[in-house]
């Protein structure tokens, strides 16, 4: 038997009540309480937007998620197990899938709820907040900063732009969750999935509410007039702007209809795209110099495309930086030392990638 068989077997108990980490203490509960709570108030206002929503959201997660598991689970085997990839990624799942169950499932209530929250924010508080952004956008930066982005960025480079905003940023949001989902250290894992939490109840819900826009794309749609006539002319023009045209039309011909779709709903401040990126960044600095340069890096590429895209006013951007590190602030303030106090410390380690080499030979 290798030393990894011996300490999972050795520790056999305790490692099957603390796969269930994510409610193995105080904090724990704490977010499970708070996550179902999201997605029952969701569901309660809103049930036939709720329902549907989650059936639509059901087929990606059916197909996207084992594929994002596999491709993460690989890259993983290569860098930890490269002589054994294929029992490495086998361990991972067998040791870790009750653990990361749970947080996979959290998610896809949330997820839901957030969309069908986001669809209701012009039912709630209609669309106001536009003018005051713009004008605040103009006198921040001397310029509207979507004018500022087209002049520095020529349209060849708006490639790499627009498929970091979308595919890029997806993999991200979503691979970094599945990461953290199978992750085994769970103070800091319960850390990041609060913070996690947190961001999406308060930036894309009450926030979002709060201040509800449309942002700089659907301006003239929406209030009149050509105050952003000439980006609309900017994407126009470019031709790697065609997802851009296509999405922004399936958004306004699902708000005009009323009906909940896949991601779905219009909300410009504070900006979600932002917000996770940071969050992810924050996170990845932990690791290291060389991970917080490329998590920063991507934040900084998303700010950017954000404006550039005209998707956000620039101060959307600015608000989701500002509240998200504050929320990792606080989370590293009272989550950390709480879980540091009790079991969430412990916990299986990773598959040692000696352990599985030697129970190939």
């Amino acid at each position: 038997m290798s030393t990894h068989g011996e300490q999972r077997g050795g520790n056999g108990r305790s490692a099957s009540v603390l796969d269930l980490d994510v409610a193995a203490t105080r904090g724990g509960w704490l977010l499970v309480a708070l996550c179902l709570t999201y997605a029952v108030a969701a569901l309660w206002l809103q049930p036939h937007r709720y329902l549907r929503l989650a059936e639509s959201y059901a087929e990606p997660f059916v197909f996207f998620l084992p594929s994002l598991l596999a491709a993460g689970l690989g890259v993983a085997a290569l860098i930890f197990a490269r002589h054994a990839p294929t029992r490495f990624m086998l361990d991972t799942l067998t040791q870790r899938w009750l653990g990361a169950a749970p947080v996979i499932v959290l998610f896809f209530l949330g997820i839901t709820a957030f969309t069908t929250l986001k669809v209701a924010i012009p039912d709630i508080v209609p669309f106001y907040a536009d003018r005051v952004l713009a004008g605040l956008d103009l006198r921040l930066h001397g310029t509207d900063p979507w004018a500022w982005a087209h002049s520095v960025v020529s349209e060849p480079v708006s490639a790499i732009i627009f498929a970091s905003y979308g595919f890029a940023w997806f993999a991200q949001w979503f691979g970094t969750l599945l990461f953290v989902a199978f992750w085994n250290s769970p103070a800091r894992r319960l850390r990041y999935l609060w913070a996690f939490a947190l961001t999406t109840i308060l930036c894309g819900t009450v926030l979002a509410t709060l201040l509800s826009s449309v942002g700089p794309i659907f301006y003239d749609q929406l209030y009149g007039g050509d105050r952003f006539a000439g980006l609309q002319i900017a994407l126009a023009q470019n031709g790697h702007a065609m997802p851009v045209h296509a999405y922004a039309n399936y958004l306004l011909a699902t708000y005009e209809s009323g009906r909940p779709e896949l991601g779905t709903g219009i909300s410009a401040m504070p900006s979600m795209h932002v917000a996770f990126v940071t969050l992810n960044a924050l996170f990845l600095t932990g690791f290291g110099r060389r991970w917080a340069m490329a998590g920063w890096s991507f934040a900084a590429l998303i700010l950017f495309g954000s404006v550039y895209a005209g998707w956000h006013y620039a101060v959307d951007g600015y608000l989701s930086i500002l509240v998200v590190s504050l929320l990792w602030y606080l989370t590293g303030r009272f989550v950390l030392p709480q879980a540091s106090r009790g079991a969430a410390d412990a916990g299986l380690a990773l598959p040692d990638p000696g352990a599985a080499v030697s129970e190939l030979s």
